[in-house]
């Protein structure tokens, strides 16, 4: 399993479920991009941007990094245990932003964009798509409220375009480290003689 390539499996996890989505409600025209909103990167309308535009760590990060033993069965069916570093929690931060035809159509599809979130805050399962999920992996889909306008209004004058209608949504989700123990070998029973 890769497990680095995480960010790039969320971010084809979020433009698949947008994709379904639209399909399911009727918009079937609906382009759906992960390239930076520019608009020489549009190339119809409607388009959706769901775009990756920052990876920041869980501010509890630092206090949770201990060791965790795991305990596991060898193919012979006896225990295996070490010691494995604690995984890394991160949020993965998008802005959404929608390209209609019309300011109507725009705010049409803004709307089906917070709605599809909201009914998937968490996905989980057969939702995640690639490699890089373990079977329990889940991911948790937030919309960002600590943003404002001023923040939507300083990614906007970063990409040198005017401001776009748009949202903030943040991903949480960890990486896993493969980095290990040797093995752990346990006291099973002592011997003890008296002379």
């Amino acid at each position: 399993m890769s497990q680095f390539e995480i960010i790039k499996d969320i971010t084809g996890t979020m433009k698949t479920l947008l994709e379904q989505e639209f399909k399911k409600a009727g918009f079937t025209t609906v382009t759906l991009s992960i390239d930076r909103p520019k608009k020489e990167n549009i190339k119809s309308f409607p388009t959706v941007s769901c775009y990756l535009y920052h990876v920041s760590f869980h501010p509890g990060y630092y206090k949770e990094r201990m060791d965790t033993l795991v305990t596991t069965y060898a193919k012979d069916g006896s225990l295996v245990e070490y010691y494995q570093d604690a995984p890394a929690y991160l949020f993965a931060h998008y802005i959404i932003s929608v390209f209609g035809n019309s300011a109507n159509e725009e705010n049409l599809l803004l709307g089906l964009v917070i709605k599809v979130l909201l009914e998937h805050a968490i996905m989980q399962g057969e939702e995640l798509k690639g490699p890089a999920f373990y079977p329990d992996d889940q991911i948790n889909i937030y919309p960002n409220l600590s943003s404002d306008y001023n923040d939507i209004l300083a990614f906007w004058r970063s990409l040198s375009e005017e401001v776009r209608p748009s949202l903030q949504y943040m991903v949480k989700f960890r990486i896993e480290s493969e980095r290990r123990s040797k093995e752990l070998k346990r006291v099973i029973g002592r011997e003890l003689a008296v002379r």
